[in-house]
């Protein structure tokens, strides 16, 4: 029987060079998909390939990756989320197996994705967190932080925050929601967009940063996104973001 098949998806990034298959020669790096797609082929005995929701890069991880692909199968679901967990390594798990319409895709129809990157935000690091935040010793200015992502919310051209914004046609994107929240030593910032450019979520969130360690002051950071001074991005380390949910 034809089937559209939805998997949720959640790693950890660490071990990989990204989500995306890679087409370089003479590279041998594995990727999240590429080994996904091997379980796949071992479960259905055929190549298949699968449609994501988000291209997350090299070293960030994933609690809500959406993935479908369409198969003949009579495969009842619960044996498919049993079996492609068995053929996974530990750092990939099939969370649910649903059907969905036909005209389903992980992309295309998603209304939009919510990453969380979280810092350690305290004098001394810890080794637990090493691979899931990035650490800031310097006390960050939360209200300064704040202040500046309501003014990077909106639709608008975020070129200054993408990797290589000469390869898109266009930088505009719908940034609907940004929230801050400190619990303890931890501050998480949760991006809510409609689509991401390459770097863009680490990019805010490194430059969220430099405002609140006052490495630049709020009326500079406001002429930098008026695009009235020049700023060179630097992204956050990727190790701290996470790709939480895509909403349809």
């Amino acid at each position: 029987m034809h089937k559209n098949i939805c998997l949720k998806v959640e790693y950890l990034g660490t071990n990989y060079y990204g989500f995306q298959l890679q087409d370089k020669t003479g590279k041998r790096e594995i990727t999240v998909q590429e080994v996904l797609e091997k379980a796949i082929k071992k479960l259905f005995k055929q190549k298949i390939r699968i449609a994501y929701a988000s291209r997350t890069d090299r070293g960030v991880h994933a609690k809500g990756q959406v993935v479908n692909f369409k198969v003949s199968t009579v495969i009842p679901l619960r044996n498919i989320k049993k079996a492609l967990n068995t053929f996974l390594p530990p750092d990939i798990r099939v969370k649910k197996v649903k059907i969905v319409k036909d005209d389903f895709h992980a992309r295309f129809k998603a209304k939009s994705k919510i990453y969380r990157y979280i810092i350690l935000n305290k004098p001394e690091p810890t080794v637990f967190q090493s691979n899931f935040s990035w650490h800031i010793a310097k006390p960050l200015d939360i209200p300064k932080m704040l202040r500046i992502s309501k003014k990077i919310k909106g639709i608008k051209d975020f070129s200054i925050f993408a990797k290589e914004a000469s390869a898109y046609e266009t930088c505009i994107r719908h940034l609907m929601d940004i929230s801050i929240k400190k619990t303890g030593s931890f501050v998480n910032i949760d991006l809510e967009a409609s689509g991401f450019l390459r770097n863009m979520a680490r990019n805010i969130t490194a430059f969220l940063v430099k405002v609140g360690r006052k490495d630049i002051s709020v009326k500079e950071a406001l002429l930098i996104l008026n695009k009235k001074k020049p700023y060179s991005n630097k992204p956050a380390p990727a190790h701290g973001l996470c790709l939480v949910r895509v909403k349809y």
